[in-house]
């Protein structure tokens, strides 16, 4: 391997990182669960929530750059991942309404196991079929870089993995300085945070039953 190719190779990861910071900064569901448990002093389970959504957008890139993307942005499958987008964000809606109550009286402690925080953030992200045209653009503007003749299933790969780590780390990132600064903020701010990233939820309920009703009328109507 010459150093040329070598130096293509790093590139391609700093530009892949690059992407997946830029992916994360919207505010998205994921991105609240995080934040929501950090505040609450659950780092590690939040952590675990951005390894999930992470997980989730690699096997996405993966599925968009080897061939399965028309598949994804088939009007049935996508119909299928906005019902389970709105049930899982409800989901997390009634649980944190009802975290409201500890808060409240801190009799009963808030828990976050970090196997079901992984498997949250997995599921919250794969809700989300929106994510494979951002790996359609994101490629598309990697490819006309023309850096390699040929780009192939291992650089392919490399990008893809890059990507994803680059949006695990900056939730993970998000995670820790929220973590560091938790104990600067009062309880009454935490549960007026709490009570506005529950509002938010509820907004992007409303955002995915309008994408699941256009896919649907328009199933209905021309398919």
């Amino acid at each position: 391997m010459d150093l040329m190719y070598f130096f293509k190779l790093f590139a391609t990861v700093l530009f892949g990182l690059m992407l997946g910071f830029i992916s994360s900064i919207p505010v998205g569901a994921v991105q609240l669960e995080v934040i929501k448990k950090t505040i609450n002093g659950h780092t590690k389970p939040a952590i675990a929530t951005a390894a999930g959504s992470a997980l989730s957008d690699f096997m996405y890139g993966l599925l968009a750059l080897f061939g399965f993307g028309h598949f994804l942005l088939m009007k049935d499958f996508q119909i299928s991942i906005y019902c389970l987008g709105i049930a899982v964000l409800s989901f997390l809606v009634y649980k944190t309404f009802r975290e409201r109550e500890y808060m409240l009286s801190n009799d009963c402690p808030i828990v976050y196991k970090k196997r079901l925080s992984f498997l949250t953030g997995f599921t919250i992200a794969v809700s989300n079929p929106g994510m494979i045209i951002w790996w359609f653009v994101g490629f598309k503007l990697f490819a006309d870089l023309e850096m390699f003749e040929v780009i192939t299933s291992q650089i392919k790969f490399l990008f893809v993995f890059s990507g994803a780590f680059g949006l695990g780390l900056y939730l993970t990132l998000e995670a820790l300085i929220l973590h560091r600064l938790q104990g600067n903020i009062s309880d009454k701010i935490l549960f007026r945070l709490n009570m506005i990233l529950m509002g938010i939820l509820i907004v992007l309920i409303a955002y995915f039953i309008y994408k699941l009703a256009g896919l649907v009328l328009g199933f209905y109507t021309f398919g």
